[in-house]
């Protein structure tokens, strides 16, 4: 039994990965990788592919997730090199890939191989899978495996039962062994193995907290034994392998024990229609014909459009007939023409060419089913509404790149338009700071040849020496007084003295100080210079948004032709689906019309045998009179 694509991939890149080094600042790439992991949560896989390719650096993770985008939007080939790329990188180094990580992609990538039909290409993904001690992904590889491989699986000598307990792809994996096993003859261990397996599907009776802590198992409070099926897989489960056991004794004729299983199997499961198609056959060897006129009323109402329905409305009359109840053998057999006329013109008016807006809601009954029981027509229609889903968001990217085109040129005429009005003015204003540039070192060069200058002063020291010389210019100005002047005169020379001993202190290492900043704004300087000259030899172009014009230009050229081809591939699928139904349409009908004639000629046989059995009768009525 093949479970449905899960999508392991991009659900597992959704998770906290331990090989992520944490970091205080969240890098630019992180930012674009965790928009897009929400865009993808948000089911906008281009929005999410964007996001990836908008980011400065990509490192395996991000190649990984747009691998997964690749796939999701039918885009296999750009998947499988962007993977192949991943693979023959290594797995060493901080940049590789976590075991996990790489088994998960791996075997998506061959599971949507194999639903493809490519199972060489699925093999060649399956022998990269490298289970770890852990055991992760053993089951999914086994069971893939098995798949491809069909029906020329390995067989263990007894269920791996111990080793598969983990892995929700265990029942999946022994059934398919025992299939193989009843192909071979072995219908006796195949059983063996099928009764083993519904014993370890079984739910265990429920037991209390107070029960499981006192009896020794309260391991079971929080780990269960094997792994837990939600409800419902879990039924169906328990149907399948009784599928499997009623049909193994049938082709052992133990029409008893399969007629045991099939008779209370539930109506409402998963696949009561195979289950009625057995017990049909069961109860048509065994002769029973009112449980099995019962059972196919029921087929023909479950299953409209299908072979096995059809089927079972000629079969009615020809039970009944065996029965000798011949006239109402007859009426059935008028039922089944009315009932194969009726189908007739469903299916020739269901059957229409359909069209792209249909697909998604519009589809006749019979086109649904056909669709929902066919894996490729399923495939062309699940493309072509990816195909429409991007020709719709065509519109939408348009308007970008136009919004992006104008947004360019407006900043391409706004460049140009301060390179010939600005240019000149900050070619000026560049002159005017060298000069005056120049005039500082004049100034420094001047001062430093001074004793104690005041201009090369700062902070605390020089407002201490401001003080000083309007202290001392204030004592010039005042009236001669020999005694208390020439106590001023003394305390001014020691403070002088005091400033002056602590600029030579500190002398050498201010001017260490001005050469550096002398340098520095020189540097810069030249750079602005630099820079000018560059703007001026450069005139009135800009390159950088010239050439991001020009290939927003070839984007949308790219773009009106990938819609162009987008369209043509739409119309290319869709004429392939409407040619396979139609095929489907010929033969369903060759089908009815065959049956047509085999249950006119029952009809025919019937309606002579009553007619004999009338004069019969009458010619018996005749000699009694």
């Amino acid at each position: 039994m093949v479970k449905r694509l899960k999508p392991l991939l991009l659900l597992t890149l959704m998770l906290p990965l331990p090989w992520v080094a944490a970091s205080a600042q969240t890098t630019l790439s992180d930012k674009h990788y965790r928009l897009a992991a929400w865009s993808f949560y948000l089911q906008q896989p281009e929005q999410a592919l964007e996001r990836l390719q908008l980011a400065p650096e990509q490192d395996a993770r991000t190649q990984l997730l747009e691998a997964g985008l690749y796939l999701q939007l039918g885009m296999p080939q750009r998947a499988a090199y962007l993977l192949q790329q991943l693979l023959t990188a290594g797995n060493e180094g901080a940049s590789a890939l976590p075991l996990a990580l790489r088994n998960a992609a791996l075997l998506q990538f061959a599971r949507y191989q194999l639903e493809t039909g490519n199972k060489p290409q699925a093999q060649h993904y399956l022998a990269q899978v490298n289970i770890g001690i852990d055991q992760q992904w053993l089951g999914e590889q086994q069971l893939l495996s098995q798949l491809v491989k069909w029906p020329d699986i390995a067989l263990p000598e007894t269920p791996q039962f111990a080793l598969l307990a983990r892995q929700s792809e265990m029942p999946y994996i022994v059934s398919n062994q025992a299939l193989v096993l009843a192909k071979s003859g072995q219908t006796d261990l195949a059983l063996h193995w099928l009764a083993q397996l519904q014993n370890q599907l079984a739910v265990p009776q429920q037991q209390g907290f107070w029960s499981l802590l006192f009896s020794g198992q309260w391991r079971l409070l929080t780990k269960p034994d094997g792994f837990v099926y939600p409800a419902q897989e879990q039924t169906a489960l328990q149907d399948y392998l009784a599928l499997l056991q009623a049909q193994l004794h049938i082709e052992r004729q133990e029409l008893a024990a399969a007629d045991a299983i099939l008779a209370n199997f539930a109506a409402d499961s998963v696949l009561s229609d195979t289950a009625l198609q057995l017990y049909s056959h069961i109860l048509t060897q065994q002769r029973h014909i009112p449980a099995l006129l019962a059972v196919l009323q029921q087929q023909i109402k479950q299953q409209p459009f299908s072979l096995t329905a059809w089927q079972a409305a000629s079969r009615i009359g020809e039970q009944l007939e065996r029965a000798a109840q011949l006239h109402d053998a007859l009426g059935a057999y008028h039922w089944a023409e009315q009932y194969y006329q009726q189908q007739t013109e469903l299916i020739n008016q269901q059957a229409r060419p359909l069209q792209v807006s249909q697909l998604q809601h519009g589809l006749a009954p019979w086109q649904q089913l056909q669709l929902a029981n066919d894996n490729n027509l399923y495939r062309l229609q699940q493309d072509i509404l990816a195909l429409q889903y991007q020709l719709a968001n065509a519109p939408e990217r348009q308007q970008r790149l136009a919004r992006l085109t104008e947004v360019t040129t407006f900043k391409l005429v706004q460049q140009q338009d301060l390179l010939s009005t600005q240019l000149p003015q900050l070619t000026a204003r560049a002159q005017t700071l060298t000069q005056q540039f120049n005039a500082v070192q004049q100034q420094i060069a001047t001062a430093e040849q001074q004793p104690m200058a005041l201009s090369l002063w700062q902070g605390e020291a020089y407002q201490q020496l401001s003080r000083l010389e309007n202290a001392e210019q204030r004592f010039s100005r005042l009236p001669a007084d020999a005694q208390q002047g020439a106590d001023y005169a003394k305390r001014l020379a020691r403070l002088r003295g005091l400033l002056h001993w602590q600029y030579s202190d500190t002398a050498a290492e201010r001017r260490w100080q001005r050469q550096q900043q002398l340098t520095a704004t020189d540097a810069k300087l030249a750079t602005l210079q630099q820079q000018l000259h560059t703007l001026n030899r450069q005139g009135n172009q800009s390159p950088r948004l010239t050439a991001v014009r020009q290939r927003l230009a070839v984007l949308n050229e790219q773009q009106q032709q990938l819609n162009l081809a987008l369209l043509s591939q739409q119309q290319q699928l869709l004429a392939r689906l409407n040619q396979q139904l139609q095929q489907l349409r010929q033969q369903q009908l060759a089908s009815l019309t065959q049956l047509q004639r085999h249950n006119k000629e029952a009809m025919a046989r019937v309606m002579e045998r009553v007619l004999l059995l009338a004069d019969s009768d009458s010619a018996k009525m005749a000699e009694g009179q």
